[in-house]
């Protein structure tokens, strides 16, 4: 059936108090995620401000079960937690049981998704140094992810946030990211195809950070081509980073390089050659 949650469609197999939420406000934004088993808010208030509230644990039709997908957002917060200290990751308010489920609130990341098409345009006018200086900071979060011990899984455009008006970029999403070391028990798995390794549709693969570069290789074509292509004549920044991406997100792993380290290390050399060559 279809719950008309504060005015928003949600397809449920039974009745779901969302009362809760109002607490934190008046809803301006709703986002329903089957396959996360979640249905997300933003709410706005005088006390808390603009809030991102995630919601496991309601019985959406086609979706996780709400058992599964509670416990998986609990287990999500507490890597926030561990990784927020990083200043690209959206900031986590608080997170507990919750209406028979589980939520998580965040500060809300102020900027427009880029998995939408007008954000998509936008990012391709900006500036290369806004540019690079955005990449960097997804590529640092990233890597300090990987040192940490997890795992980048369903990374791709839509788990980032940019705020143009201030050149600024928020990585929003990591619910799904894994232990290291990690094996594909899927087939395939979550996240836009252009940003899955072969490892990542291949089941039984090993994922580690030989994986973990292939999606930032390819978020570099996203953000550096002029169609997001990757295609070398659509490029628009120095060869040099050219030939990082695309050895980066090279399907055979061997042909890669050796650790996501040695990718980012490698990029930000070619990144500074670009630097210079563009203010000389």
């Amino acid at each position: 059936m279809i719950q008309s949650v504060f005015g928003y469609p949600v397809d449920v197999s039974a009745y779901q108090d969302f009362g809760f939420l109002l607490h934190y406000g008046e809803p301006f934004w709703c986002q329903v995620r089957p396959s996360a088993g979640q249905v997300c808010f933003g709410m706005e208030s005088a006390r808390y401000g603009r809030l991102l509230i995630k919601f496991a644990g309601a019985p959406l039709n086609g979706g996780l079960a709400p058992e599964a997908a509670a416990l998986r957002l609990q287990q999500a917060a507490r890597l926030y937690e561990l990784l927020y200290p990083h200043p690209a990751l959206v900031k986590l308010q608080g997170h507990g049981p919750a209406a028979g489920g589980y939520a998580a609130i965040f500060r809300w990341p102020e900027g427009e998704s880029l998995r939408g098409e007008a954000a998509q345009e936008t990012l391709r006018r900006q500036p290369l140094l806004t540019r690079l200086r955005m990449l960097d900071r997804v590529f640092d979060f990233q890597l300090n992810a990987v040192e940490q011990g997890y795992m980048p899984v369903g990374f791709d455009e839509g788990s980032l946030t940019a705020d143009f008006t201030a050149g600024q970029i928020t990585v929003c999403d990591i619910d799904l990211y894994r232990p290291l070391p990690a094996i594909n028990d899927q087939g395939r798995m979550e996240g836009s195809p252009r940003f899955l390794s072969p490892e990542e549709t291949t089941l039984g693969a090993a994922l580690d950070d030989v994986t973990a570069q292939y999606a930032l290789g390819a978020l570099a074509c996203f953000f550096l081509s002029r169609y997001g292509s990757g295609e070398r004549q659509d490029w628009e920044a120095g060869d040099g980073l050219y030939q990082a991406a695309i050895r980066a997100c090279q399907e055979k792993r061997e042909k890669r390089f050796s650790s996501l380290a040695d990718f980012v290390q490698t990029w930000r050399q070619e990144a500074g050659k670009a630097f210079r060559h563009t203010i000389s």
